[in-house]
């Protein structure tokens, strides 16, 4: 073998060992790392601004019992007064729906018990919902009185929404699958 051969040979084989070592051995494990990592942080972003807008939702309602358990307590006035509350505990449901649903989106493939618990807090939310949309019809159509039996379910409702967030998600996993 000729020298000029073998210095193109010994080159080609630094070159070759140079650059296998340069190449990072460890680039999948740290993006799959870091794609773990992202995926637990919008979790966890999720999870905040879901029990955000819950815990709004349950300063509405709760407002809007006081606000019409004072009413019925007084001669008739009209509905304004616990109209506006209908509507911003509706406005408040509706931005938790949104929230939930945002939480069910961002959890539905990498963590299935976080994807469970946001179906079952949407169902309570939907029902709270409607359960405003059908109370406010009744207090248009009795002239800012709620029964008893309604001021009851408005209570119950409360609570339900209380509930929400005194129950702890389930564990957001570093190692959820992809």
């Amino acid at each position: 073998m000729s020298s000029k051969r073998r210095t193109t040979v010994i080159v080609v084989l630094i070159a070759t060992v140079l650059l296998s070592a340069l190449q990072p051995a460890r680039a999948p494990a740290q993006s799959n790392r870091r794609n773990r990592r992202l995926t637990l942080l919008q979790q966890q972003n999720a999870v905040l601004r879901q029990q955000s807008a819950v815990l709004a939702a349950v300063q509405q309602t709760t407002a809007l019992v006081q606000t019409a358990a004072q009413q019925n307590n007084v001669a008739p006035q009209g509905p304004a007064a616990s109209l506006i509350g209908f509507q911003q505990q509706q406005s408040a449901l509706e931005v938790a729906l949104q929230q939930t649903n945002a939480l069910l989106q961002v959890s539905y493939r990498q963590n299935g018990a976080l994807a469970q618990t946001a179906l079952r807090q949407l169902n309570t939310l939907q029902r709270a919902l409607q359960q405003t949309i059908s109370l406010q019809g009744a207090l248009l159509a009795q002239n800012g009185q709620l029964t008893p039996l309604e001021l009851q379910t408005l209570q119950q409702q409360q609570n339900l929404l209380s509930q929400l967030l005194t129950s702890q998600p389930p564990p957001l996993s570093r190692n959820a699958p992809r």
